[in-house]
């Protein structure tokens, strides 16, 4: 890629050489420290490229040799110079064309965060544009390693950041720390307390004095293991850190209903689309193209957002907003007593996987369907099994 990029700047020739000796006016040529490329062979002798400063030491090398030398094409910065040498208005938009970008690869232009789940990247983008990274700033003023450690210390959640900027392109990488659990030091008294209401299933004592059993019914709250235990033949009693692993069966109702009568879209085929463009440079409103009023009654919104650039790391300072209204026909239909309960069988599964805690065992799920004539009503009632011990420090 270097090669072809001197290759053009300096300029270069195709030549074909075609006589008797062309082997020889080829030797001759490298032996004269001609640099020759991309030899092949033609009818009647050979195809040749050669810079355009070596193609003017060709012609004693054809003489000696009795060849023939044809320009096929001729490439290169100085030939389209050459070739617009008389339009000095069209080379002079071009020098400012390219200088005009060599200008804008020196500001941010896009910034990208990764990495962040509990920290809102909204926080992230006010903390950094506040220190002097923002759209439209100037790269040279960034000091990336002073604000990769002002993120650490502003943000407890972050426990390794990364800020570089690569083009005109920022990003911001992260690592957040995992969430501390609440805990209790093994030298703090505590009892161990139910946090939820539950059927216990089974109890582990490690330490303390357990004050219930399998079976037994427990409410929210109530002491399971106890942190202080009497001693045997005196009224005094001593203070001990409970451990314990307890289990409970729960139980949880889900009650929703499914409408039998429902509204379906008809995609009839026909689009508007409408475009508009931001300057971020100016930091300009949208400027709206083509915008007209939508002919479409009903229809579905589709916006998707383009900010062109080169090579992936060098975005333009320019959005391009291309909003689509796709048209539907609205169709009113019914339900059937079957699809109404697969639909709320799928519905309560999603709600399982959403709502409940990733270690409970689910143990059972009963759905019961009540058919109203305009809806179904579905009531379920989902059988858990989960831990419910909970430490807390004996007051």
């Amino acid at each position: 890629m270097v090669l072809n990029a001197w290759n053009f700047l300096q300029g270069y020739v195709a030549v074909e050489v075609t006589g008797a000796s062309v082997e020889r006016f080829l030797n001759m040529a490298a032996h004269r420290g001609i640099y020759i490329w991309d030899v092949s062979p033609v009818p009647g002798g050979a195809k040749i490229h050669c810079s355009l400063r070596g193609f003017r030491l060709l012609d004693d090398c054809a003489e000696k040799t009795k060849s023939s030398l044809k320009v096929v094409r001729s490439e290169g910065l100085p030939v389209i110079m050459q070739r617009y040498r008389r339009r000095k208005i069209l080379l002079g938009g071009v020098a400012f064309f390219m200088v005009f970008l060599y200008v804008l690869s020196s500001f941010v232009w896009h910034i990208e965060i990764q990495g962040n789940e509990r920290v809102a990247a909204e926080d992230i983008l006010e903390f950094i544009n506040e220190r002097g990274l923002h759209v439209g700033a100037f790269k040279s003023f960034i000091d990336h390693r002073e604000l990769t450690q002002q993120l650490l210390f502003e943000f407890s959640d972050i426990s390794w950041a990364d800020v570089h900027t690569q083009g005109t392109r920022s990003t911001i990488i992260i690592a957040e720390t995992i969430p501390e659990q609440a805990r209790i030091s093994r030298d703090t008294p505590c009892n161990i307390i139910a946090a939820r209401d539950g059927l216990i299933t089974s109890i582990v004592t490690a330490a303390g004095m357990p004050k219930v059993r399998q079976n037994d019914i427990v409410r929210q709250g109530d002491i399971l293991v106890s942190g202080v235990l009497p001693l045997v033949d005196s009224e005094e009693v001593i203070l001990v850190h409970s451990y314990a692993e307890v289990w409970a069966k729960m139980y949880s109702q889900l009650t929703f209903s499914i409408p039998m009568t429902y509204s379906y879209k008809i995609f009839t085929g026909n689009e508007e689309r409408h475009h508009s463009l931001r300057l971020l440079l100016f930091e300009m409103e949208n400027l709206n193209l083509f915008h007209g009023r939508i002919s479409f009654m009903n229809y579905d919104r589709i916006v998707s957002y383009i900010q062109p650039g080169a090579a992936g790391n060098y975005p333009l300072p320019l959005i391009w907003t291309t909003v689509t209204y796709r048209e539907f026909v609205p169709e009113e239909r019914q339900r059937s007593v079957e699809g109404a309960k697969a639909l709320a069988e799928r519905i309560v599964t999603e709600r399982i996987i959403r709502e409940f805690d990733f270690h409970a065992d689910i143990i059972g799920k009963q759905i019961e369907f009540t058919e109203l004539p305009d809806k179904l009503m579905v009531k379920a009632l989902i059988t858990t099994n989960q831990r419910i011990d909970k430490a807390v420090p004996i007051e």
